[in-house]
């Protein structure tokens, strides 16, 4: 383990030396739901990355204000012309599971691991697909066997008098931690738009309507982004 972390602690140093861009933020949000999934309430999600050749390397979290529930996530990206390559690796702990960052045995491990694609079809008709898949990490069915949880997503992002909006939606084509089956889980409209604060300051807000048909369950989010 020690060489493993020591090793992509170089690798991200002779990175992060060529790095074309380094970022840093913060989203305040009044609830954290993810792929149609409630996963908090309300949270801070800062994140911190840099941008190399279309490669992106990030570190993302959030902390619920009223419990202690944390995820941390780290993420590559790598985008080619309308192709993105995805590798996430999500590690989530609650007050009722307070799992080790550092246990990676399948099945008490707080880390799931996936990876996923997405394409654009074109400038014109920016509508994307993307599919992700765990493939390792604490992601089994009641009997035992992996369930290589996926997810699919369609979004179409569109422009509406100096407001940035998006649809998507999202299934799970089996049984998984999105669902017992196929299912639609995710439907939503997101709308973001930078607030001027004064003459030097705007701040970017966002608010998104979101269902899950599966659940039946219906969700408003709104947030800002420091």
């Amino acid at each position: 383990m020690k060489k493993q972390l020591l090793l992509i602690a170089i690798l991200f140093c002779a990175v992060y030396t060529q790095a074309q861009e380094v970022f840093v933020n913060a989203d305040f949000v009044s609830s954290y739901i993810w792929r149609g999934m409630d996963s908090g309430n309300a949270s801070v999600q800062p994140s911190l990355g840099f941008n190399w050749k279309g490669l992106t390397v990030y570190a993302w979290g959030s902390t619920e204000f009223r419990h202690k529930n944390n995820e941390i996530d780290l993420s590559l990206e790598y985008e080619y012309k309308n192709l993105t390559l995805y590798a996430n690796n999500y590690f989530t702990q609650t007050e009722d599971e307070p799992f080790k960052y550092f246990n990676y045995k399948a099945h008490s491990t707080g880390h799931t691991f996936e990876a996923g694609a997405g394409y654009m079809l074109c400038e014109k008709f920016p509508l994307s697909v993307s599919w992700y898949t765990t493939f390792a990490g604490n992601d089994y069915r009641e009997n035992g066997k992996r369930a290589w949880s996926s997810y699919c997503e369609l979004s179409y992002p569109f422009h509406i008098k100096g407001v940035d909006f998006a649809l998507e939606a999202g299934f799970t084509p089996w049984e998984g931690m999105y669902s017992d089956k196929f299912n639609v889980v995710n439907a939503g409209l997101s709308a973001s738009k930078e607030l001027k604060i004064t003459s030097t300051f705007s701040l970017p807000v966002f608010g998104k309507l979101i269902a899950n048909p599966y659940e039946e369950q219906l969700y408003f989010v709104v947030g800002f982004s420091l």
